[in-house]
């Protein structure tokens, strides 16, 4: 079974913002994009880097070290240096609160 865990308020994160979160040991960056809400981990597999001081562009969060880039929908790499994914956690909203799968 799932375990969804709070995160956030919706509105703590407008559109075209993202912010980092840790929680249980897991860092991860939640974004707000155009297609909705969607949390990748906060570490870009090139080196490690936090991504969550990077940029939104899109639907594809930019490292902010070398510009690897990720799909925020699935982890994957859509630029290099990075060419292995990141891991993706599934978000769902329920009364205007956002819950991240950490299973």
């Amino acid at each position: 079974m799932s375990r969804f865990v709070r995160a956030a308020a919706a509105s703590d994160i407008p559109e075209g913002t993202m912010r980092v979160f840790e929680i249980e040991h897991t860092r991860f960056i939640i974004a707000h994009t155009a297609d909705g809400y969607f949390a990748v981990a906060d570490e870009c597999s090139h080196d490690a880097g936090p991504i969550g001081r990077g940029h939104l562009l899109g639907n594809e969060v930019v490292c902010p070290r070398h510009g690897a880039r990720f799909d925020l929908k699935t982890g994957a790499p859509t630029a290099p240096p990075a060419i292995a994914p990141i891991d993706s956690y599934r978000v769902k909203i329920e009364n205007g609160d956002l819950f991240v799968c950490l299973d």
